[in-house]
């Protein structure tokens, strides 16, 4: 057999080599890992699936093994269940499967169906399948393809847009917010990406302006993330950790945990219970109804943040939406921080300091300015 190697098959085998340890560390570390680094790890196995299947026929492998071509035409369909999952899971939707989680595999069970006739044919007969170019039916697969890509892609980047809609004027500066606005640009420049390249397939299809083969620069984008993930894995490993809770405090939301940081939200935001200076976690544990446990977990999972830098986090804009309506001309900051919940001069300059990057005397010469 004669194996066909060029910078093509050693850029996706080095490619495909990362993905497979990285599967094998998610594997092999995986009680270490959450709900959505699973998810992650079955993404990173459709990848290397989708990779593997591009070696070989760039490879000319499938020469030899005919009955390998096109077995991963339609796998890139799994990729977006597992991926809405995981962000599902990030902004508190989901903390584990369901079994009307399966209706989000419908394109993917439907495309089988309708592809199933051309794997079960011969291997001499596939490889005369293609001789003449792309099949017709072949192309009305990929435009299925491209049409449900499409509509997972913009359903996963509007719940990122809603959840970052309500968190972004309060929390701009949290860590979990920044997270979430990076995570919605990757998935944007993921659908730009995934356009590019079914346009360059129909391209091909009709044969009207020479851009290069599809399939080979989906498998270029893919070694590409497998890279990218790799130095993420190493750089920022807590980024798939979890923080350690009890099951009976996780297993309480069991993926309604939005719906508890809405309660929550709504109560500092309509009853600013964050002017009281003397304000606990039992106290806001009680007004919405949990533990002082589960309270903590919502908080630090949803938000990324302690309960004190939240309470703070509101005290901070308190005092800021005071300053832009002037209330600084009539009273002196210290007067508005205390008036916003801060128990003492020190505090209010440190902690004012750390969320605004100015101290209060030069904000408001911003704001005035």
């Amino acid at each position: 057999m004669v194996v066909t190697l060029n910078i093509w098959v050693a850029l996706f085998t080095c490619g495909l080599v990362i993905g497979i340890f990285m599967i094998i560390l998610f594997v092999v570390f995986r009680k270490k890992y959450s709900f959505h680094v699973h998810n992650i790890t079955i993404v990173l196995f459709i990848l290397s699936f989708i990779l593997f299947s591009e070696i070989t026929e760039e490879s000319d492998i499938v020469d030899r093994f005919p009955f390998l071509i096109g077995i991963a035409t339609i796998a890139d369909l799994l990729l977006w269940p597992f991926l809405l999952f995981y962000v599902q899971y990030i902004i508190g939707e989901r903390s584990r499967y369901k079994w009307t989680s399966l209706l989000y595999f419908v394109p993917f069970i439907a495309s089988f169906v309708w592809y199933l006739p051309f794997l079960l044919l011969p291997g001499e007969t596939k490889l005369s399948y293609f001789s003449k170019g792309i099949p017709a039916d072949v192309a009305w697969l990929v435009g299925f393809k491209m049409l449900s890509s499409s509509i997972f892609l913009w359903y996963i980047i509007s719940l990122l847009s809603n959840r970052l809609k309500r968190f972004k004027n309060t929390f701009h500066r949290n860590k979990k917010v920044q997270f979430l606005s990076r995570t919605r640009q990757f998935f944007i420049s993921i659908t730009i990406i995934i356009l590019i390249v079914y346009l360059t397939f129909f391209n091909q299809y009709f044969d009207l302006i020479p851009l290069g083969d599809s399939d080979r620069i989906s498998s270029l984008i893919i070694s590409g993330l497998f890279y990218f993930f790799g130095i993420l894995i190493f750089r920022s490993p807590q980024l798939f950790q979890e923080q350690h809770y009890s099951k009976q405090v996780k297993g309480f939301f069991d993926g309604t945990e939005l719906q508890f940081i809405e309660k929550i939200l709504k109560l500092f935001d309509d009853k600013k219970i964050y002017l009281n200076e003397k304000l606990t976690v039992k106290d806001v544990a009680k007004e919405t109804g949990l533990t002082n446990q589960q309270l903590s977990y919502l908080i630090n999972q949803q938000l990324g943040i302690n309960f004190l830098d939240f309470v703070n986090t509101y005290r901070v804009k308190e005092v800021q939406n005071n300053i832009q309506k002037g209330e600084h001309q009539l009273k002196t900051l210290l007067g508005l921080a205390l008036e916003s919940g801060f128990n003492s001069k020190s505090s209010f300059n440190r902690i004012f300091k750390n969320h605004t990057g100015f101290s209060p005397s030069d904000y408001v010469k911003k704001v005035e300015k």
